[in-house]
């Protein structure tokens, strides 16, 4: 094999950017190939774990973006309750909560302020469309794929032939069908991931034409109403990615996958809970009745292997070249495995505990219940902050 043969990075996701930059930070060549499914932008604004972190933060020192040297660690989410955001009681709430949300929320959240993974993330595509060590292949079928004792080759309906040195897959693992030689090197990889624990998501970006009148930086959940013959409660994951920009998610059943019907009707749900949780003169901007009033411009995606309630990838010694990440255990997941691959840690930060009590730093009661909120604060009291939530 060549040595100075190129790297093969197969798939859209996430993990295959943050892959790209790690790869071309060691000077090396990439082939990017575009994969078989659309990208879900990170569903949450933190992430589940410092070694995830870790990469985020590479890839913000590479692109030069400012962010605070402070993790802060606990409940990084805020719930929507009571006509408010709060810290939710995560001993009690994670006995209710639904299975796909339990890999986003957690009382193990770590989050940096200014991280932001979705704008690291768009700023690495960006940088990505023009760089000398990428060669990037969309929409040109795969017509000859060879695995060699050491790397392989590949030749696509374009024209370009290559050999690659190493092969990554970042993509829907049923996109493996195009590649039948790669399913056996990966089956003993993938022995852990349930096909019967697949999820689909359905996600929408607004464009805001003005912001809110409070400034939000923090994930939040908000709740939405069972439907008739529902046993479980599903919330509206999401975040302001910036003022006048907000990425909202929900997760659907394999069954609830199969209709249009039915992803609208999530759709409708989905804006029927922001406008009930941002309803009122502490967040609308002057002039606007409702949250869907601010919005400008829609974008909808809808991915129908989002996520894999179960399972672990498992590492091969046997195909040291041939290695599988995958979006669809988690962001926070995707992130660890691209730090462990590359050795990445956190640089020396300051450790801040998030409390466990209600947190009015960054967003502010309803009028009534800040009242309220200041009567019994005034009030001598011997509960501790969790009971008097």
């Amino acid at each position: 094999m060549n040595s100075n043969a190129p790297i093969l990075v197969y798939g859209e996701g996430s993990s295959s950017v943050f892959l790209i930059h790690e790869l071309i930070k060691r000077n090396e060549r990439v082939v990017w190939v575009a994969g078989s499914s659309a990208p879900i932008l990170p569903l949450m604004p933190h992430m589940k774990s410092e070694m995830a972190l870790a990469a985020l933060t590479s890839a913000a020192d590479s692109l030069a973006m400012a962010y605070e040297n402070r993790i802060e660690k606990g409940l990084c989410h805020r719930v929507f309750k009571n006509k408010a955001f709060k810290l939710s009681n995560w001993k009690k709430a994670s006995e209710q909560t639904w299975l796909p949300e339990l890999s986003y929320l957690g009382e193990d959240e770590c989050r940096m302020e200014g991280l932001n993974p979705v704008l690291i993330e768009e700023k690495l595509r960006a940088s990505f469309e023009t760089h000398p060590l990428i060669t990037r292949v969309e929409r040109a079928p795969v017509l000859e794929f060879e695995i060699f004792e050491e790397g392989g080759k590949i030749q696509f309906s374009n024209g370009i032939l290559t050999e690659f040195k190493r092969f990554y897959f970042c993509d829907d693992p049923s996109a493996l069908k195009a590649f039948p030689k790669l399913q056996t090197v990966f089956k003993n990889q993938m022995k852990g991931i349930r096909p019967a624990s697949r999820m689909g998501a359905l996600q929408v970006v607004f464009h805001h034409s003005v912001p809110l009148k409070q400034s939000i930086s923090r994930g939040l959940v908000i709740p939405m109403n069972r439907e008739s013959g529902e046993t479980f409660d599903r919330d509206v994951l999401g975040y302001f990615a910036e003022p006048t920009r907000s990425i909202w998610t929900v997760f659907l059943n394999p069954s609830e996958c199969e209709e249009n019907h039915e992803i609208m009707k999530k759709l409708r749900k989905l804006k029927q809970s922001l406008n009930r949780a941002f309803e009122g003169a502490e967040f609308l901007p002057d002039g606007k009745k409702d949250f869907l009033s601010t919005i400008e411009r829609e974008q909808v995606r809808f991915e129908e292997s989002a996520l894999f309630t179960e399972g672990e990838l498992k590492t091969s010694a046997e195909n040291p070249d041939f290695v599988i990440f995958m979006d669809a255990l988690g962001q926070s997941k995707a992130m660890e495995q691209v730090a462990r691959h590359f050795g990445l840690s956190l640089p020396e930060v300051q450790l801040e505990e998030t409390p466990a009590a209600l947190d009015l730093s960054d967003i502010e009661l309803p009028g009534h219940l800040q009242a309220l909120d200041e009567t019994q604060a005034s009030q001598p009291s011997t509960a501790s902050p969790e009971s008097s939530l």
